[in-house]
């Protein structure tokens, strides 16, 4: 018999994906468990009990340090989580995106001095307090709009100094404030314009990644929990040999590995990424066939970004349904940026989901809770309402799950958990 810290009680549609060892995939991501008359009981933190509301009553004794929430009669699913953000940056691209309404395509602004290395200049002027005080406006968004959990990377400072100082921002936002990070090293984001390509690797692989690692390991990350090593595979960016030789320093230094891949032109990434049993490959958009495949054969979880798509005006989008429907293992992520993606609403990123890659409301919810929490390395922790599960817990203002995308431009989160407490 459980005597609970946390009750919620009076929910009228519990949703989570069922417990299984792995992430879900194929026609899999579409079987929920759904509940009516529902409840789940919290103890330190963690969920001991969750199910029809007769039955956990069965499990728990309530004393007078029980606190009771009632959901009244609404939609009750695990935290979402988002498996790719950049949300430690200065400055905003703004004309960039109207340059976009007006015709001009990501390739053409960028080689007119705009995209990721526009938000250099502006990221290496700012001061650590001043990246940190944005970063936890930003996370107090999220929360709000229901992301208890996230990835987050460096990239945008394109230096030795700049970059260590956007990784150490993120590993004190992750201490400060209730939403948990999940800190990447990414300075192969884009090649800094002061040094040309071969050299900028050659000093990423050198004294960047070993410093990363020893900021890292001085946090308490590597050792107990995973901290990752990304990489822009794509053209105009690093190439597949840029990638493995970053990829074999990172993993030699206890890194785990994510890469962007395939946004633009396929290079073989999502093959390497396989073979190195990299946690992501991220974007997708000219994935090939042969490499969907690969992925069907892996526990590499396939992040998909329609958000980024939509804010870049795209008719293309990633083959999310040749994707689940050939059991790839498939995760959605906001891509919260400066320039490509401006959009830090999960719920909106649900209904971009179903739009945009032809998703079920079911497939949207399991990608960015048990799907997501593989792609950060914490599938057995978070991303599902279960007993042992960390209690990070929204109670929606909607009946159901199939309202997510017809609200996507609402904001139809009306209480979050994290950890079990009320944030």
């Amino acid at each position: 018999m459980h005597e609970p810290d946390l009750v919620i009680e009076n929910i009228g549609e519990l949703v989570s994906p069922p417990f299984i060892h792995g992430p879900h995939r194929g026609h899999d991501m579409g079987r929920l468990t759904r509940i009516n008359d529902g409840a789940i009981a919290c103890v330190g933190g963690r969920i001991v009990a969750c199910g029809e509301q007769s039955e956990v009553s069965k499990q728990i004794k309530k004393t007078d340090k029980t606190k009771t929430v009632s959901a009244k009669g609404k939609l009750v699913t695990p935290g979402l989580i988002d498996p790719h953000t950049h949300l430690v940056f200065s400055g905003n691209r703004a004309a960039e995106f109207l340059m976009r309404c007006q015709g001009k395509t990501y390739a053409e602004i960028a080689k007119a001095g705009g995209g990721i290395v526009a938000s250099t200049t502006a990221t290496r002027q700012a001061t650590s307090d001043e990246l940190e005080e944005l970063g936890l406006k930003r996370l107090s968004m999220m929360l709000q709009y229901g992301t208890t959990s996230a990835e987050a990377k460096t990239g945008y400072g394109l230096s030795h100094e700049s970059e260590l100082m956007m990784l150490e921002t993120i590993l004190k936002l992750h201490q400060n404030q209730p939403l948990e990070l999940t800190p990447t090293f990414m300075p192969a984001h884009a090649v800094p314009k002061e040094m040309k390509k071969a050299e900028y690797v050659d000093v990423i692989i050198r004294d960047m990644l070993p410093a990363a690692a020893e900021l890292l390991r001085k946090y308490g990350w590597l050792d107990s929990q995973k901290a990752y090593s990304d990489v822009f595979c794509d053209e105009g960016y690093f190439t597949l040999d840029d990638t493995r030789r970053i990829f074999e320093r990172s993993a030699e230094l206890g890194m785990s590995l994510r890469v962007h891949a395939d946004e633009f032109v396929s290079l073989g990434a999502v093959r390497l990424a396989c073979d190195l049993g990299a946690s992501s490959v991220d974007h997708l958009l000219a994935i090939k066939q042969e490499d969907i495949r690969c992925l069907s054969e892996s526990n590499t979880v396939a992040v998909l970004l329609p958000g980024t798509s939509f804010f870049l005006n795209l008719e293309k989008h990633a083959p999310a349904r040749i994707l689940i429907d050939e059991g790839a293992c498939v995760a959605l992520g906001s891509d919260f940026n400066p320039g490509s993606c401006h959009i830090f609403s999960l719920p909106m990123i649900f209904g971009l989901a179903c739009m945009k890659l032809k998703m079920t409301a079911e497939e949207a919810l399991t990608a960015m809770t048990a799907n997501a929490a593989y792609a950060i390395g914490r599938g057995e922790d978070i991303g599902r309402l279960y007993s042992g599960y960390q209690a990070d817990i929204i109670i929606w203002d909607l009946g159901a799950l199939e309202e997510i995308p017809y609200k996507m431009v609402w904001n139809p989160i009306l209480r979050v958990f994290k950890k079990g407490v009320e944030v």
